[in-house]
């Protein structure tokens, strides 16, 4: 059975999902006009950003002046066209902060390696999900050959639910 919120595959039976610990036996019906738009719509939706993509020797002092440059929170870092890390804005509030000096190092200090990824095709449910359990306010977007097409933010999932539910009310 595959798991409405992180799509994990669980074999036929199981009532927790083995990816996120969802249950897969008490799913409540969804009545509301928003829950319905955010499994139903895709990622792509939401128009992702191009990302600024970096190599990992990219010192700190050069990243920030690109997510200034492009208004971005945050950058990815490449190796061989794949997402080797990403480096955000809470990166340098939380670390690079603390000891100005670091402004010269490498990114494959600071970055955070191996980071989740999602495709366009993705659900926003899916994306939301992935961001809550994972403590990230961006995740990069990557096409059927892992290579980088975007990123999400957690800014653009709300500019999207505020634009399209604004009018909305549940009458419950």
């Amino acid at each position: 059975m595959i798991c409405p919120d992180c799509h994990c595959d669980n074999i036929v039976g199981a009532d927790v999902c083995e990816g996120c610990g969802a249950s897969l036996t008490h799913r409540e019906e969804i009545t509301n006009a928003l829950e319905r738009g955010i499994i139903a719509h895709s990622v792509d939706v939401l128009c992702a950003k191009r990302p600024v993509c970096v190599s990992a020797a990219t010192s700190v002092r050069e990243a920030i002046d690109l997510m200034l440059k492009h208004q971005t929170g945050a950058v990815l870092v490449e190796s061989d066209g794949e997402v080797a890390g990403i480096f955000t804005e809470r990166d340098v509030l939380n670390d690079v902060s603390q000891d100005i000096s670091q402004m010269s190092e490498g990114l494959e200090h600071h970055m955070t390696a191996s980071p989740e990824t999602i495709t366009k095709n993705d659900s926003i449910a899916y994306a939301m999900h992935a961001m809550d359990v994972g403590g990230y306010r961006h995740l990069p977007v990557v096409d059927s050959n892992g290579m980088p097409t975007g990123i999400v933010s957690a800014r653009d999932i709300m500019r999207f639910l505020c634009v399209r539910y604004a009018n909305s009310r549940d009458d419950e």
